[in-house]
């Protein structure tokens, strides 16, 4: 019997030193990861490799923990693997769309970390090469349209807009980010446009299509002509500048929405908020707005709307009914990043209503109000510089709205 339980403790031991076994997509990393063509060993190993889980943490750490020299070195298996997962988005099964667009937006986020200090021209042909950029950009411009008009699933969709909006973030100064030229050459704005059209798509991606055209809108926007906002020539019809506005309402009704429930028992010190257009009276205290982060994109999208389309004024006085926001479950995406406060999706009556007729029994607000409440919110606070520097944009768009000259059949 003692014989028995020595043999089970040490194999119990040596079992404890074995080192774990890595995933075999981690193993194919590392294939991609040498200067050895990765296809010469196994000619389906891109076939493979997309029919696997994406790693991400694996895949970005690996990218951090070269230097420059050593990626430099790896370059062509890093084309490679960009123009593999290109290809793969025009595949019809859907696992390996979708793993091909969590590896682009590591392998993208990955190699602008690691040329920071170069230029964006280096990190085109590191992710590509020069002299197949334009086309690998245009064949991937397609696809995300194609991906973004059909009927796939909703997380398809929503990882092709998260996939974009890392593409447009990845550098502080959009305007030095390069391959933004390239986006804009192949024009994407229709097919976010598309999803502002319709009440549903709005509910899953609207705050993200959304903040997607006011950061495209600023790529070098005092060089060149914008058409996808602007009053003159624009390719956003009436119907998508109504869609813009009710994604923008959603999300200040949020934030208002919360900050009234925290106030519901205020705290002694707090301070007063007369509540504009709707007398009313709110008691907050400094603590009630700490935990509630201001949404910035949400009002670059907003003074971007006003500042270039002048008949977006008609937007802000649409009347829509002021109910509970319900929040609407959508398709879990494995890149989606936490949801900003006063993203919540509202219900599908707030979301897909027009201007509604007058009910004298349905208490009803409009985008301006709900603004000038947002922004009497945030003006208490500008002891904070996050908040400060909100309440500054704010006044900007309200410094927008007022230089309209029919602002004021709405307000008066």
């Amino acid at each position: 019997m003692a014989q028995v339980e020595k043999k089970t403790g040490l194999l119990r031991k040596s079992s404890a030193l074995k080192k774990p076994l890595k995933e075999k997509v981690v193993l194919m990393y590392d294939e991609i990861f040498t200067t050895e063509d990765p296809t010469k060993k196994n000619p389906r190993f891109w076939e493979e490799l997309f029919l696997m889980k994406v790693n991400l943490e694996c895949l970005e750490a690996k990218l951090e923990s070269l230097d420059g020299d050593e990626l430099v070195k790896i370059k062509d298996n890093i084309n490679s693997l960009f123009q593999q997962c290109i290809r793969a988005l025009a595949e019809e099964h859907q696992i390996k769309v979708v793993n091909a667009l969590q590896t682009l937006c590591a392998l993208i986020r990955g190699v602008h970390q690691k040329n920071k200090s170069t230029s964006g021209f280096d990190i085109i042909n590191m992710l590509m090469g020069f002299d197949k950029a334009e086309l690998h950009m245009k064949d991937l411009m397609e696809s995300l349209d194609t991906l973004l008009c059909g009927d796939g699933p909703e997380n398809l969709k929503s990882l092709c807009l998260k996939l974009l909006l890392c593409l447009v973030t990845v550098t502080d100064n959009i305007s030095q980010n390069t391959m933004l030229e390239y986006v804009m050459i192949n024009s994407i704005f229709e097919a976010i446009l598309q999803i502002l059209s319709t009440a549903s798509s709005r509910i899953q991606h609207g705050h993200d299509a959304v903040v997607l055209l006011a950061l495209l809108v600023n790529y070098r926007k005092y060089e060149k002509f914008q058409m996808c906002l602007s009053t003159d020539r624009s390719v956003a019809t009436r119907t998508h500048m109504q869609g813009m506005g009710l994604v923008i309402l959603q999300a200040l009704s949020e934030y208002d929405r919360q900050i009234k429930a925290s106030s519901a028992n205020p705290q002694s010190g707090g301070i007063v908020r007369l509540g504009i257009c709707h007398s009313e009276l709110v008691l907050l205290s400094w603590s009630d707005l700490l935990p509630y982060r201001t949404n910035e994109a949400i009002l670059l999208a907003l003074y971007e709307a006003v500042h270039l389309n002048r008949n977006f004024i008609t937007v802000l006085a649409q009347s829509h009914p002021e109910i509970g926001l319900v929040t609407t479950p959508t398709s879990p995406a494995p890149t989606t990043p936490t949801t900003p406060l006063g993203t919540t999706p509202p219900s599908l009556d707030v979301m897909s209503s027009s201007e509604l007729p007058l009910d004298p029994n349905v208490q009803t607000s409009n985008l301006l109000i709900t603004f000038l409440k947002y922004s009497s919110i945030v003006m208490q606070d500008t002891k904070d510089e996050h908040r400060l520097n909100s309440g500054k944009l704010c006044l900007i768009i309200l410094t927008c709205i007022a230089e309209v000259g029919k602002v004021s059949v709405f307000v008066y």
